[in-house]
Parts: C-alpha cells; sequence; structure tokens
C-alpha cells in the first residue's frame, strides 16, 4: 500500500477542488474581464477514428494578458482533471471516477503569453466508447488560472475558474477482428522488446579505436598550451555530444513505449485483454525505468469481456511465481469494481471517501493480502524474502510489518 501513500500529497491538494463530476460549469471559454480564452481543436487534424483507437484532442489556450498560467500536465500517472462531454449522451460511458486539482508539479506550468499553449488531452483516459458513430465533444478545464490566483481553492458545487470549450466532432468507425488481433501481436512484442532495455549509440569499430586513441593521446599530451587547451575542449565537445545522442535515443524510446501501451490500453477485445493483464503482471514493484502498468490498468474498463479480465488479474495476484507489486493490486481491484458497475474509482480518490468507503476498501485490500500471504509456502527462497519484503512496507498491518489497525477517520 506504500504507492497509495505516495499518492496522498497528490489526494490532499485535489481535494481541495472537489469532484470534477459534481462541478457547476462555467459555460464560456472566454474571461473576457482578462481577454484569455480556451478553445478545442482536433490533434494533428484527426477527427476520424476506428474503436480503440486512443482519441486525442488539443485545448488551445491564448490570451492578450500576461497574467495567465496554464497547467499542461499531461502525464499518465496523475488523475484528470478536463472534464469530457459528448453528445448524444448514449454510445458511450464515463469510465473513471476523478477529481478537480491542479497537479503540483512546477514544471508543467506555462505562462501563457502572445503565443498560444496547446494541451493534448485523451479523452480515454475517463471515458470509453462503446459504439461507432459521431461524437460532439466538450471540454470543461481548470487549467487556466491567473498567476495571482493559481493556488486559490473552489467550492464543491462550482468552479468559477472553469471554462467550456467549444464542441469538436469526431468519427468512430467498428473495427475488424482480425486487424485488432494483429495490432496486439505488434504492440505487445514491441513492448516486450523495449522492456528494461536502454538504447546504446552504435559505434563502428574504428569509431571507437579513434575515440579511445584521442583519449589516450590527450591524457599523455595535456598540459598548458592553447592548443592543448583547443584539443581538450573539441574532446569535451565531442563526448558531451555522444552523451546527449544517448539521451536522446532513451527519451524517444520511453516515448515510443508509452505509445505503445496506449495503443493497446483501450482495445477492447480479449487477445487485448490477455496481453494488457500480462504485462501488468510483468511488470516489477521497482526496476522498471519506464512503467506502463499506469498506462495499462487505465484501458481495463474498455475491456469487453470484464469476467476474464478478472479471472486473470486474479490469478496473477495470486501467483506464487511473481513477486507481488502494488501496480497489480490496484488493477485487481479496479477489475473487480468494473463486475458490478461501469467505472472505475482512482487510486487515490479510493482512499478520499467516507469513513464506510474507506472501511470497506480497507477490508478488501487486508483480504488480498491475507491471499499473498497464503502463498508464502509455495514460493521460492528469493521469491518468498521479496515478497515479504514487499509486505513489510504495506500500510496495512499484517504479521510481517506489525502494525496496528488503521481506524479511518470520520468525514
Amino acid at each position: 500500500m506504500h504507492s497509495h501513500t505516495s499518492q496522498m500529497a497528490i489526494l490532499m491538494s485535489g481535494l481541495v477542488w472537489g469532484s470534477i463530476a459534481a462541478q457547476n460549469q462555467t459555460l464560456a471559454g472566454t474571461d473576457e474581464s482578462f481577454r484569455a480564452a480556451v478553445r478545442l481543436e482536433a490533434h494533428d487534424g484527426q477527427t476520424h477514428f476506428k474503436m480503440g483507437d486512443p482519441v486525442m484532442l488539443d485545448l488551445v489556450f491564448t490570451s492578450q494578458s500576461p497574467e495567465y498560467v496554464v497547467n499542461t500536465d499531461t502525464t499518465p500517472y496523475l488523475p484528470v482533471s478536463d472534464l469530457v462531454e459528448l453528445a448524444p449522451k448514449d454510445g458511450w460511458v464515463r469510465s473513471h471516477r476523478s477529481f478537480r486539482g491542479l497537479s503540483q508539479n512546477g514544471s508543467a506550468l506555462a505562462n501563457l503569453g502572445s503565443s498560444p499553449v496547446r494541451v493534448p488531452v485523451l479523452l480515454n483516459r475517463t471515458i470509453t466508447f462503446q459504439k461507432p458513430g459521431h461524437y460532439e465533444v466538450t471540454l470543461t478545464t481548470e487549467r487556466l488560472r491567473t498567476s495571482d490566483a493559481l493556488m486559490n481553492s473552489t467550492s464543491l458545487e462550482t468552479c468559477d475558474r472553469c471554462r467550456t470549450t467549444n464542441a469538436v466532432g469526431i468519427d468512430l468507425s467498428a473495427r475488424d477482428e482480425s486487424e485488432e488481433a494483429a495490432l496486439v501481436v505488434s504492440l505487445s512484442r514491441e513492448l516486450e522488446e523495449t522492456k528494461s532495455k536502454t538504447p546504446a549509440i552504435k559505434l563502428a569499430p574504428e569509431q571507437k579505436e579513434e575515440l579511445l586513441h584521442e583519449l589516450d593521446t590527450q591524457m599523455i599530451t595535456a598540459d598548458s598550451t592553447e592548443a592543448s587547451k583547443k584539443q581538450s575542449e573539441a574532446m569535451l565537445r565531442k563526448l558531451t555530444d555522444l552523451r546527449t545522442n544517448l539521451l536522446a535515443a532513451v527519451h524517444k524510446q520511453e516515448d515510443a513505449r508509452r505509445e505503445a501501451a496506449v495503443r493497446l490500453a483501450y482495445l477492447a477485445g480479449d487477445d487485448a485483454v490477455r496481453a494488457k493483464v500480462h504485462l501488468i503482471a510483468d511488470e516489477r514493484e521497482d526496476g522498471e525505468a519506464n512503467p506502463i502498468g499506469p498506462i495499462l490498468r487505465d484501458g481495463l474498463p474498455s475491456s469487453r469481456n470484464k469476467q476474464l479480465q478478472l479471472t486473470l488479474l486474479e490469478a496473477a495476484w495470486r501467483d506464487p511465481h511473481r513477486v507481488p507489486t502494488s501496480e497489480r493490486q490496484a488493477a485487481l481491484r479496479q477489475a473487480k469494481e468494473l463486475m458490478h458497475r461501469q467505472w472505475v474509482t482512482d487510486e487515490a480518490t479510493l482512499w478520499a471517501g467516507t469513513a464506510d468507503e474507506r472501511q470497506s476498501a480497507l477490508e478488501e485490500y487486508q483480504a488480498e493480502i491475507n491471499e499473498i500471504i497464503a502463498t508464502l509456502p509455495l514460493r521460492s527462497e528469493s521469491n518468498r524474502t521479496e515478497t515479504i519484503d514487499f509486505l513489510k512496507r504495506l500500510a496495512v498491518p499484517n504479521q510481517f510489518n506489525k502494525r496496528q489497525s488503521i481506524n479511518p477517520e470520520p468525514n
């Protein structure tokens, strides 16, 4: 449960802003007083999609005043604060329960000046399309704020700073099952091949030899002359370029890996369910430089076969050959939710409900931990050691961490 406690800082800031579903939205995207506006546009000009595709639209912020700040955070690991509305009202469902609240990622706050600020929003993160058709999309957002009121709270009932955009039409068509099956194979292969793999800069043997020769020569001949200084500077530039190229290759691979995970996450067929659960189950608690578990978990509501999904996640959770992870447990909990309703509760929101809701969540959590404890005799020595370490780190009391029972505080 340590991942739950690590999210509490996010949670507490979000609670100040209340539930996004309960807000009384301001229907104008333009603030005449401060000459700021937000509009919705197609992302890269795309308005036609297939079922299971990631559906992306852009919020475009403009202002004639320098006093505005835009929250540009789109990380897949934080709660979503943009409310998506579609017309007609059928053919889709709101699949994630979330709340208003700016993230505390200061590096994602952009000053709105003379140039527009564009923020891509992935609709699938909070809604699930169930039928092909034409939809008119509007977004209500709180991303636009004056810099002097950046951290001011709003009530649960109103959001005076929220703005609702214009409508943008999108069209979704059906996807052929054989096409989806092939796509699942391709994406799964890409994700497996890039798992815990750092890209290397390929140097030809003669390039390596030349670089080593230059380094040796520099070390031997280095002195205080101007020529020696220039040689040192040239070598430093060459090494800096190599490092820059390596970092660029790493970022490129990470971006491609996240993109592949997003493309897989919202596919609905049984093959996609198996692939998603397999990748979530194989991800370790630590050691994953670029985790995709939270991205794939976002796609659980998109799966058609909810029973298969739950069965596979239950098996993965109890598997004595796998060390348990908080991400796998979160996926299991959401799969259970989806068996009796169409939406899931974000992790941060789960532990911020009423006292009864928190107690219920705690009891379910403890039952799952007891399932893991029961498998300890079946685990290898190294696996058992790692599993006990996992249990020791939890905030929920068990025989290994010796914590006292938790009494949720009343509202």
